[in-house]
């Protein structure tokens, strides 16, 4: 029995493990498209250790049952594993959109799952050519 075990966890050592010992700090990036929310774990050199989506994670449905709050919580339980892996215990946020309600969510989580949220950031993409201006007026 225990060396099933023991076999499980060099499988996962394996797949993920990229010769770090510990990282103890990163970066969790959130991003959602039209039809899918992205969860993104980087070190603090913004080396991608492990990119996570509702579809990938296990929720099968319709576009609008990804793109829910709640999608969010079974992303990041499969996400924990791998932070459990890197001995993870601060991270810190960086939202690729606006505040909503996947913020709350995240953060009930992430204390749920007794990960320290160091800070937080939010990263709006805009037009490389920047925002559109107003009309003029006509008189």
């Amino acid at each position: 029995m225990v060396k099933e075990k023991i076999k499980k966890i060099k499988k996962i050592k394996n797949k993920f493990y990229f010769g770090l010992k510990s990282l103890k700090k990163g970066r969790l990036y959130l991003r959602k498209s039209f039809s899918n929310i992205f969860l993104t774990f980087t070190d603090l050199k913004n080396k991608v250790v492990i990119c996570k989506t509702s579809g990938n994670s296990g929720i099968i449905g319709s576009k609008r049952r990804k793109r829910i709050p709640m999608a969010l919580e079974s992303i990041f339980k499969s996400l924990y594993k791998v932070l459990q892996l890197y001995q993870i215990k601060c991270v810190e946020i960086i939202l690729k959109m606006r505040k909503r309600s996947f913020f709350k969510t995240l953060l009930k989580t992430l204390s749920y799952y007794n990960i320290i949220v160091v800070g937080f950031s939010f990263r709006r993409t805009l037009a490389l050519n920047g925002v559109k201006g107003r009309k003029l007026r006509r008189l």
